[in-house]
């Protein structure tokens, strides 16, 4: 029986050593990445600002 419950400990202590490891790999694809330049936000300006541009002209033409 002592050889079981040996054998069940490190059973559960490779489990627990294992899921401590997916976990921290879980926490570290959920982490911010800092991006430098925001692309994002300039794209959308561009986009609102030449639909805008495009609404003044056809008032403009009409």
């Amino acid at each position: 029986m002592n050889k079981e419950k040996k054998k069940s400990t490190l059973v559960e202590q490779h489990a627990l050593k294992r899921l401590e490891k997916v976990e921290e790999n879980q926490r570290k694809a959920y982490e911010k990445k800092q991006n430098d330049f925001p692309w994002k936000q300039i794209t959308m300006g561009l986009l609102f600002g030449i639909i805008l541009l495009l609404m003044l002209i056809q008032m403009i033409v009409k």
